[in-house]
């Protein structure tokens, strides 16, 4: 019930005093002004709420009595106390009912407008007085306003009505500068009144008066309020209204020729003397007069910053809402008149308001976006007018080059650039020098590289970047610089796509200018100080982009191209760089630093240009870089002196300056390239010391900070200097290829490790591990087997150098421990360098065995703990490498020798046994488990000690489970499980494997099968699966699995015997066994204690997931024995595993559609729901189960392993605790594939009888729908697989009773309008029809066909989320056409009423306006293309359907003029309309134009006539 009509909570014994008064002598009471007030009010709110009460027109009364009492205070002699009373007093009337339905107590009720009158002035006057009436009055006015028989009082006048929401507005304003909280009735008050006073402004015939009342009473109000919505945000949606009430009274079309005379008179000086509107005058005289307002004069805002934001969207309101129409000079004089307001005179060059320089950029910055928005300046018309605005805005732009550097500051440069570039071209220094070469500030670089690129931009589309060019050489030159200027990566980037999109003539007068500028600046810098050296190195930065990205292949073409670049190049080399290196090389005269970078940097770019155009020089003769100094090298490419060179080495060196160190190392490749592009001759050695000296200094530049460069040459530094140089390295060893030696490439790979794992700062070393990892895994570098080789000897010795013994106490010696010394050997071991030079094939062989057997003897126990230290971040990043190079295909060996380097790693993690070194010991298994595989073609296992591995594994996992997580564990059983494997495959090990596993199982205790041999049986399982496989091997293992089995079955017998629980091993093993063994060496007792035991772990919900799998696995291997005339299940067992597993299949769909919340990470089935919801999307109720189809395992073996596969990949991810019960819903599905091929007829029959029964829903609860949900699956299931012709017969007799059960539920379900239950239960039925249409007229008669357009009728096509009921319908209709003609054409009527439904659906959700709000155009288009297929189907029987096609087109037409479609959806969907135009004759034409209403009769003439100019066949081509 709202506040306003609830009774208020006064006890009725306050009155019983006044019980005597029952007379019409109470009227008189009231008026005695000799009698206490409170009297008098505890009188009259008695008299209101007593029925007992009586006397003419009583509410009237008593409400102008409570009216007069405050409208005549003074006479009345009442207090400021007693006015809280009296003001209580109304507020508790106004809240009954009485007051607002007094048509059901039978009398009329009004507010004088006196009253309203008094509450109006005193709702802000009350509140300034602090007398606490406040809330009382707020009251009383929302009660009243919110009567729908006392509100017009208030809606009646509205001159009352815009001051009473003026003085709310007020209030409002008020209470949020005093810090109080806004209650929540004054909120209402102020909607409510904002809701009424829009109504009543637009309505109100005078439009100039709403006009001057908004000005005077609500604009200044309503922008305060604005200012202080961050404080109150419920008032956000409330200010909103507030502005769209002042744009339409403001901005109406009666007031446009106003505001055009207006600022005609004012701005354009028109001679005519037009009358002024004061309205318009005070508007502007109000704002200007704000603006002005000095600051401190209001204590509570700052009115110049809320003015200032208000001309802003004043000025875009007024252009959005049209009110300068065509005219655009009217929006520019308005413009001019805010800039007048905020301070800038076209008579002066200074500010002339209140505001900062800051400030006025603050407000032209969105001025001139909406400028541009509008389209207010044109070119043309503003020259033929005397270019006014061109003018205007030279001098706005004075006024803007005065503020500081800011983001506002560069937006507004942006704007000038696109309203006019010749706006800048006045002032290109000052902006170059202002807005670039002076800027410090960094966090402003992102809106300077904005600008500098939107400049590039518009003097590239203008052709004139050779102007643009010139004018910023020419700022360069009449500038000082202190600095170099900031020339970022971003800019630098844009300028070089710039320069490769320019024709060649405009590149070579953009050449020209740098060839006239550079030697200049040279000339002055003999003689002036470091700004000289600045600006040469600014204008060489951009000479050097400019050279790196010219397109030379364009200047090969002709001869006449190829002599012009060949003349400016050999210009630049005499005209620059040659005096730039003498410059430099002159040891008389001091050399800046910038000078000197110049010199490498423009030497750099000139002569990878020079390399570039002898490629394409096909006829030159190559120039010979082959001496041994490097120095002639060089003047060999240059023609400068040697000399001259060896002194720019020495100065490069000397200075120490990291940039030049770099460059001259570029330089070095330059003359490696050379020597390499010579392919006559062969010089290895000199390439080796050339690349030597590449990397010579890196180490010992290298700082525990280094961190990767990543942007221009310039901006090499000491923290990124040895990265880049190594970077530098790793680009050039492509090149190399072969001519590189197995100890230069040592050297780099050594390197390339220290430089990755030295750096301390976290951040860094994450970002330089990854470039350097992607660089040393680039193809063209693993190609090389000798980097491969080397790669892993760097790898093992950092890992050599990160590990020792962590001691305990510093005072005392340990004693060396024998595994820490054991992993030092086996690590120096692996690092020999047999495997890196061109040893023979059997002495790394000798290596790695002499490895395998110190792995094998001294690593391979569990035995001891010894605190070890690593460095985990190294290792991390040796692990990558390792991994990298193992799957690389390589030699053989360098596989095992990466096998083992990694099972050392994981000795050394397990022998400290802490949990802290998870992430560790998990990167190292994952590389483990990859690398596993690929060793499979070398004799791992031949080298390493199969038991003794095999121990070291399963103890691992008997002993860790207690110390890491159950992904860590997982992942060691994968890493044996996939061993195991290996192991198998290799036949000559199956003896001494079957001996192990004998060994294993006699030594272990009952309770507990061992896991290598669980894994062991089940690989041997999938080994005989193998059809190649040779008789004396099916022999070996089936001798050896049988042994096995006997003692397994002493196992067993002895747990039968006594109450111990079987355990996961105990049923894989078994599981396993059943499929290699024939059925008659097998204990039928044993089976039937593991099959029982089975069905009470799936019986039970709380079992853990590997156990309910093994269970299953179990089951599915009873079902698929290998001797067919042999079963291990006897009738009952099956149909009572078919009930059980049936049942779980069900409960598994509750638990997901009910969403239980579960908690933590309980192994139970309960789990199911809490891991689906957190991998699907949460309107994906039940697709996830769909997702995995049953599989009938006997008839693809691939399939069989599917879900095995899932299971490794989920343990391999770390994830199968989480999403285990996926792969269990799988396997169900698979195992129930499984019995249901094992069993005969008889049962079949029985499983289908089960099937027809659960689906039928009886009634719509929660179990019958989810066991119907769950039937449908099970027979969509059955149908979809291959049977026997006697299993097929009964399952075709099923499938009338099916399809009347469908209809039955449809039927029941087509008035739900659950969108869950529809899609989750409707739409499979729909699909599992369709599944069952398919299959044409073998499976059901044409009569038992046509029931599916019940479905189809029946089903909701409402909303948005009914797409997949859409396709379901569309499936089955196109499935009808297509294996069921004959029943579709015997109820076209019924077809085409359901052809229908679609379309009307296509069209409805394709709405323009849907698809915005909703996002699903991807749906609505992929659903009108399935409505085309099925249109076309409908066009191909022409004969059968062109009597009624009409029906289709009009249903069209009809839906479509209603609404307009997306037009992706409109293109997809035309098609399929344009089908059915293709069969409709001239009468069929005629006919829709004559029945179709008028409206729909347009849209179809167009429709027709675009199908008769774009699709109709007019045998034409």
């Amino acid at each position: 019930m709202p506040q306003c009509m609830m009774e208020p909570k006064t006890s009725f014994s306050e009155f019983t005093p006044f019980l005597e008064f029952f007379s019409p002598g109470i009227y008189t009471r009231l008026k005695d002004r000799t009698s206490d007030i409170k009297s008098r009010l505890k009188l009259t709110k008695f008299a209101w709420l007593s029925d007992k009460v009586i006397f003419p027109n009583k509410e009237q009364v008593l409400i102008d009595f409570l009216g007069g009492l405050l409208l005549n205070r003074k006479r009345s002699n009442i207090t400021e106390d007693e006015t809280f009373l009296v003001w209580r007093c109304l507020f508790e009337v106004l809240q009954t009912r009485k007051c607002h339905t007094p048509a059901k107590f039978r009398h009329t009720l009004i507010i004088k407008p006196s009253i309203s009158q008094v509450l109006c002035d005193s709702i802000l006057l009350e509140y300034e007085k602090n007398s606490g009436c406040t809330a009382d009055i707020v009251g009383c006015a929302l009660a009243i306003i919110q009567s729908p028989t006392l509100s017009y009082v208030f809606t009646s006048k509205y001159d009352f009505l815009v001051k009473f929401l003026g003085n709310v507005l007020l209030l409002t304003v008020r209470t949020i500068q005093d810090g109080r909280p806004v209650h929540s009735d004054l909120i209402q008050l102020l909607q409510k009144c904002t809701a009424t006073y829009s109504v009543s402004q637009r309505s109100q015939p005078q439009q100039t008066k709403v006009f001057q009342s908004v000005v005077e009473r609500l604009l200044i109000p309503t922008l305060l309020l604005g200012s202080l919505t961050e404080k109150c945000h419920e008032l956000k949606n409330c200010v909103e209204n507030l502005n769209d009430i002042l744009d339409q009274a403001l901005f109406h079309r009666e007031h446009h020729p106003f505001y055009e005379s207006f600022l005609s008179a004012i701005v354009g000086k028109d001679e005519r003397k037009q009358k002024v509107s004061k309205t318009i005058e005070s508007l502007f005289h109000l704002l200007s007069n704000l603006i002005n307002k000095k600051k401190g004069q209001d204590n509570y805002t700052d009115t110049q910053k809320i003015i200032s934001h208000y001309l802003v969207a004043f000025f875009d309101h007024f252009l959005s809402h049209k009110c300068h129409g065509e005219k655009t000079q009217t929006g520019f004089r308005l413009f001019v008149h805010i800039c007048h307001i905020i301070g800038i005179r076209e008579s002066s060059l200074e500010l002339c308001g209140p505001l900062s320089q800051e400030e006025v950029v603050i407000v032209l910055s969105p001025l001139l976006r909406s400028l541009l928005k509008h389209e207010i300046y044109s070119q043309p018309q503003d020259t033929s007018d005397g270019n006014i605005q061109l003018k205007f805005y030279n001098h706005i732009l004075i006024h803007v080059l005065e503020g500081k550097q800011s983001s506002l500051f560069y937006a507004c440069l942006e704007s000038f650039l696109e309203l006019n570039h010749a706006i800048l071209e006045t002032k290109m220094s000052e902006v170059f020098r202002i807005g670039w070469f002076e800027v410090l500030n960094r966090d402003l670089m992102t809106y300077l590289d904005g600008f500098l690129i939107k400049l590039l931009q518009t003097y590239s589309k203008l052709r004139q970047v050779p102007k643009l060019l010139s004018l910023l050489l020419t700022s360069v030159r009449d500038m000082e610089f202190t600095q170099d200027p900031v020339f970022s990566e971003a800019t630098s980037l844009h300028f070089g796509e710039v320069v490769e999109h320019l024709p060649q003539g405009v590149v070579t007068e953009v050449w020209g200018l740098f060839l006239k500028e550079i030697p200049a600046l040279l000339l002055r810098l003999q003689t002036e100080d470091t700004s000289s050296a600045c600006k040469l190195l600014f204008v060489t930065k951009l000479f050097a982009v400019f050279l790196s990205h010219v397109k030379v292949a364009d200047y090969t073409i002709t001869h006449l191209t190829r002599l012009k670049v060949k003349g400016l190049m050999e210009e630049t080399q005499s005209g620059i760089i040659a005096p730039l290196i003498e410059r430099v090389a002159d040891r008389k005269l001091s050399t800046p630093e910038p000078v000197l970078f110049s010199a490498l940097l423009l030497s750099y770019f000139w002569g990878e240009l020079h390399f570039l155009l002898e490629a394409f020089n096909v006829g030159d003769q190559r120039s010979e870089c082959h001496e041994q100094n490097i120095y002639r090298n060089l003047e060999v490419i240059f023609t400068i002196d040697s000399k001259s060179w060896k002194k720019v080495h020495t100065i490069v060196t000397d200075a120490g300056v990291k940039r030049n160190s770099y460059l001259w190392k570029l330089l070095t490749t330059l003359v490696l390239k050379a020597m390499l592009a010579d392919k006559s001759i062969e010089l290895p050695k000199d390439i080796m010391r050339i690349l030597l000296k590449l990397f010579s200094d890196i180490e010992k530049c290298l700082s525990g900070k280094a961190c990767l460069a990543l942007g221009m040459l310039w901006e090499i530094s000491e923290e990124n200097y040895s990265p880049a140089s190594l970077d530098l390295v790793l680009k050039m060893l492509p090149l190399c290829g072969s001519r590189l030696s197995c100890d230069t490439t040592q050297q780099i790979t050594d390197l390339v490790m220290r430089v990755m794992t030295n750096v301390i700062d976290v951040e860094c070393q994450q970002i330089l591990g990854s470039h350097f990892l992607e660089r040393c895994s680039h193809s063209d570098i693993l190609e090389s087997s000798s980097w491969s080789s080397c790669m892993l000897t760097a790898t093992f010795k950092t890992v050599r150098l990160t590990i020792r013994e962590k001691q305990k106490n510093s005072n005392k010696k340990m004693k060396t421990d024998s595994k820490l010394s054991t992993i030092s050997t086996v690590l120096d071991e692996l690092c020999d360098d047999v495997f890196t030079t061109a040893s023979e094939y059997s002495k790394r062989m000798e290596k790695l065995q002499f490895i395998s057997h110190l792995i094998s003897d001294r690593l391979l126990n569990v035995h001891g703990e010894r605190q070890l230290t690593t460095d985990k971040s190294s290792w991390i990043i040796c692990l990558q490498h390792i991994e990298i190079l193992t799957q690389c295909d390589h030699s053989p060996e360098e596989m095992v020798r990466g096998f083992l380097g990694v099972l050392t790693q994981l000795t050394a993690i397990m022998a400290q046994k802490q949990t802290e070194d998870e992430e560790l010991l998990g990167r190292i298994l994952s590389v483990m488990i990859k690398t596993i595989e690929k060793v499979a073609r070398a004799p791992l296992f031949h080298m390493i000690n199969v038991e003794k591995f095999l121990n070291w594994c399963s103890c691992l996992l008997a002993q860790e489970k207690q110390i890491y997580s159950q992904a860590i564990c997982q992942k060691l059983e994968l890493l044996l499980e996939l061993s195991c494997r290996v192991m198998v495959t290799d036949f000559q090990l199956l003896p001494e494997l079957f001996h192990i596993m004998n060994k294993g199982l006699q030594g272990s205790p009952v309770t507990v099968v061992p896991c290598s041999v669980v894994l062991f049986l089940k690989e041997i399982s999938q080994l005989l699966k193998r059809s190649y496989l040779k008789e004396d091997v099916i022999g070996v293992c089936q001798t050896g699995v049988l042994e096995i089995y006997r003692y397994l079955k002493t196992h067993l017998d002895k747990l039968q015997e006594s109450s111990e629980k079987l355990t996961v091993g105990h049923v894989w093993s078994l599981s396993a066994l059943v499929q290699i063994l024939p059925r008659e060496q097998i204990d039928s007792n044993n089976v039937t204690f593991i099959l029982n035991f089975s069905l009470k772990i799936l019986e039970d919900l709380q079992g853990d997931l590997c156990l309910t799998g093994a269970c299953l696995e179990y089951i599915q291997s009873l079902c698929l024995s290998l001797d067919p005339d042999v079963k291990l299940l006897s009738c009952e067992q099956k149909l009572t595993l078919w009930t059980t597993l049936k049942t779980v299949f069900k409960h598994m769909l509750m638990q997901n559609g009910q969403k239980t919340s579960i908690k933590g990470e309980s192994q139970s089935l309960k789990c199911l729901v809490a891991s689906i919801l957190k991998s699907k999307e949460p309107d994906r109720k039940f697709d996830y189960f769909t997702d995995f189809p049953m599989e009938w395992t006997s008839q693809d073996e691939e399939k069989q392993q599917s879900w095995a596969w899932m299971r490794k990949k989920m343990m391999f991810d770390g994830c199968f605790e989480r999403d285990g019960w996926r792969l269990i819903f799988q396997q169900i599905q698979s195992t129930i594939g499984a019995l249901i091929f094992c069993v005969d007829a008889d049962q079949f029959q029985t499983i289908i009888d089960t099937l027809v029964l659960d689906c039928h829903l009886e009634e719509l609860v929660q179990h019958n729908f989810y066991k119907m949900f769950a039937s449908v699956h099970l027979w969509k299931q059955v149908i979809q697989n291959e049977l026997t012709e006697e299993k097929g017969a009964i399952v075709v007799q099923a499938v009338e009773k099916v399809m009347i059960h469908f209809q039955s539920a449809m039927l029941q379900l087509k008035d739900i309008q659950d969108d869950h239950v529809i899609l989750s239960l409707a739409v499979p039925i729909m699909k599992c029809q369709a599944d069952m249409l398919n299959f044409g007229p073998s499976l059901m008669s044409s009569q038992c066909a046509t029931l599916a357009l019940q479905s189809c009728a029946y089903i909701p096509l409402c909303t948005s989320s009914h797409y997949p009921a859409f396709n379901a319908v569309c499936a089955v209709l196109t499935s009808m056409m297509v294996h069921h003609t004959e029943a579709a054409l015997s109820v076209i009527p019924t077809f085409i009423s359901c052809a229908n439904r679609l379309m009307k659906f296509v069209i409805a959700m394709g709405n323009q306006e849907i698809l915005i709000e909703t996002n699903t155009a991807t749906e609505a288009r992929n659903c009108a293309h399935n409505l085309n297929k099925l249109y076309v189907l409908i066009a191909s029987h022409k004969l059968d359907f062109s009597k009624v096609a009409v029906y289709l087109v009009s249903n069209f037409v009809s839906e479509v003029q209603k609404m307009t479609l997306l037009p992706t959806v409109k293109r997809a969907l035309m098609p399929a309309i344009y089908a059915i135009l293709d069969i409709c004759d001239n009468h069929v034409i005629s006919q829709l134009h004559m029945v179709l209403n008028q409206g729909v009769k347009a849209v179809f003439k167009v429709l027709y006539s675009d199908y008769m100019k774009y699709h109709h066949y007019t045998g034409k081509v």
